[in-house]
């Protein structure tokens, strides 16, 4: 007989997923996230079910991994976001856009940062909008991490999610990373036990406090 105690990896993920605060949006929504919408707390912010973030992190991952790393661009602008997306491209070898995104990235091939991913990643299609636009334009597909919030113009894939949080954005990173490695062949129980959630997170400055971004 199994003990009561035990709890399948699914559960443990999905409670490490509500720990680190991915679940949470925010106190606005907008009428294409209300389909990922599983409640609203009573404090008013509006919240996602762990189940299904994680099926469309695995979704993500399962599409990006027809693609080698070096054809996948991965941006992110916002302080939370941008440790997490270096490390997602150390571990995975895709190519990281983390923090200011340069003009004409993904659309004027006369300058020499100039690249020709076959899909985009962003942390937010706020914050990342610049990526998202020049994604549209040179017509490559783009996957986003999306709030209650956000509007999900010009993106392929939405990822309901909190893209804004101190724990979350590491997550996602983390997990995505992890997937992806899983989908292509590459993980092993050795690599996939060295990558922990802190690889991914930015540490504050000496005196410094993050605050969580809700």
């Amino acid at each position: 007989m199994e003990s009561k105690d035990y709890l399948s990896p699914d559960v443990e993920l999905q409670e490490l997923l509500v720990k680190s605060g991915v679940h949470l949006g925010a106190k606005v929504k907008v009428a294409h996230m209300e389909r990922f919408i599983y409640r609203l707390r009573p404090d008013g912010v509006y919240i996602f079910e762990a189940r299904r973030i994680l099926e469309r992190l695995n979704i993500a991952a399962s599409f990006m991994a027809l693609f080698e790393p070096k054809k996948i661009l991965v941006v992110s602008t916002h302080v939370y976001g941008i440790r997490a997306v270096q490390r997602f491209c150390e571990v995975t070898g895709c190519i990281p856009v983390a923090g200011k995104i340069p003009a004409g990235i993904l659309t004027n091939r006369t300058l020499k940062y100039y690249v020709e991913p076959e899909v985009v990643i962003v942390s937010d299609p706020r914050y990342d909008l610049q990526a998202v636009i020049e994604a549209s334009i040179a017509r490559k597909p783009v996957i986003a991490m999306c709030s209650t919030d956000n509007v999900c113009k010009d993106v392929d894939l939405v990822i309901p999610m909190n893209n804004r949080g101190r724990t979350s954005l590491p997550f996602a990173f983390w997990y995505l990373a992890r997937r992806y490695l899983i989908e292509r062949g590459e993980a092993t129980p050795e690599l996939l036990s060295s990558l922990t959630i802190e690889q991914f997170t930015a540490q504050p400055a000496v005196g410094e406090e993050y605050q969580q971004i809700v």
